[in-house]
């Protein structure tokens, strides 16, 4: 009976005889047991990063490919022929119909082809002089009308720059010399020569999905033990709210390091996105904002009273801002004053110039310093809100 009593003494933890960082991963050690035993929790963890980088990685997309474009040549010439056939060849134009007639632009984007017969919609309209080939020899050059589809001000603005560039060329090969009054622009793109969408996404992305998953997860850690009762096995514990906190915390950093590197991994196989700057800034810099992002979760949980109402807490406190006033999509300078002062509140905005600089420009810590100081600084505010707010509940 003694041996009995024995072991069970021996087995037992006496938490007041350990130093702080131990008495905490005792609660992180439950954490970990508990997410490995909740394939709902894993599969959130591993597949909706995935899942979101390849949804939004191909949605958000302002690349032109194959733009349907209608040409209006009313007498047909050597340089409109080439002019068509080089537009055609294109990877980012498809010459949809050439037509003789001289057909209202309005009736051509309405019915998609310049003889209201449909056939799709048109993206751009060029009309061809009746003397091209005779203007083209003429000392001023000659004029071709490009029109635009302007209904998308975004991709309306590429078509134009992008047809406009096109035809120009075009002519000016058609010379063989440029014409006096026309100016033949050399434009160098750093960063991103090819102009692809994905290379200013996906560094977003990164920002976008690490917050949401990382707020999702924490979100409803403590509102878990509120619920299912286990809270009342923590609070007869000598446990401090800090070291609970922080044991909370500690598995959630892990798994959210995980989803970052499956998105760093998923954007390099996937979409071809390198990491230009220096990899170990770029993990600290992830490290301090995924520790912000789960303190959102952990503060979030401590208000809320149901699992499903931190949840709908968490997407709404983190989706909508992040996505809108970050600068994720809408840059921040063309928004109202009051929106613009709203969005230094927001980490992802912060987080946001440090991973693009680092991603696309190769940027130091010289230069990230101000954005990583305003992160951390927003991290311990937030985890100190918990503590004080987890504190107040006990």
């Amino acid at each position: 009976m003694s041996t009995e009593h024995g072991s069970a003494r021996s087995r037992f933890i006496d938490l007041t005889t350990l130093p702080a960082l131990k008495r905490a991963w005792v609660v992180a050690r439950k954490e970990f047991l508990h997410i490995l035993r909740d394939p709902q929790t894993l599969a959130i963890v591993v597949g909706m990063p995935v899942l979101m980088m390849f949804l939004y990685g191909y949605a958000l997309n302002a690349d032109i490919r194959d733009a349907r474009v209608t040409v209006q040549m009313p007498v047909p010439s050597v340089a409109g022929r080439d002019l068509v056939a080089r537009l055609d060849a294109s990877p980012f134009f498809a010459v949809s119909q050439v037509t003789g007639a001289q057909s209202e632009p309005l009736e051509v984007f309405r019915t998609g082809s310049g003889d209201g017969a449909g056939g799709g919609s048109t993206r751009a309209l060029l009309r061809l002089p009746p003397d091209l080939d005779a203007g083209l020899r003429r000392p001023g050059g000659t004029d071709v009308q490009v029109i635009v589809d302007g209904s998308d001000p975004s991709t309306g603005t590429q078509m134009k720059s992008a047809v406009e560039a096109a035809v120009q060329a075009i002519l000016f090969n058609q010379l063989g010399t440029k014409p006096p009054r026309l100016v033949e622009p050399r434009t160098r793109v750093f960063y991103n020569p090819e102009q692809r969408s994905a290379l200013f996404f996906v560094p977003g992305l990164m920002a976008v999905i690490l917050l949401m998953i990382s707020a999702l997860l924490t979100s409803i850690t403590v509102t878990r033990e509120k619920e299912t009762g286990t809270m009342g096995q923590l609070l007869i514990t000598p446990l401090r709210p800090a070291e609970i906190i922080a044991g909370k915390l500690l598995p959630y950093v892990l798994l959210a390091c995980l989803d970052g590197l499956l998105i760093l991994a998923v954007g390099r196989i996937a979409f071809g996105v390198r990491v230009a700057g220096s990899g170990t800034l770029l993990a600290a810099a992830s490290l301090v904002y995924i520790f912000t992002a789960l303190s959102i979760g952990l503060l979030i949980s401590t208000l809320a009273k149901r699992q499903h109402h931190a949840m709908l807490m968490a997407l709404g406190a983190t989706m909508m801002p992040t996505i809108i006033l970050s600068g994720f999509i809408f840059p921040i300078a063309s928004m109202p004053i009051n929106l613009r002062i709203l969005a230094q509140v927001i980490p992802a905005t912060h987080y946001l110039q440090i991973v693009r600089g680092i991603v696309l420009k190769g940027t130091g810590i010289a230069e990230l310093w101000r954005p990583l100081l305003i992160l951390t600084g927003e991290g311990l505010m937030l985890f100190g809100l918990s503590v004080r707010k987890f504190r107040i509940k006990l």
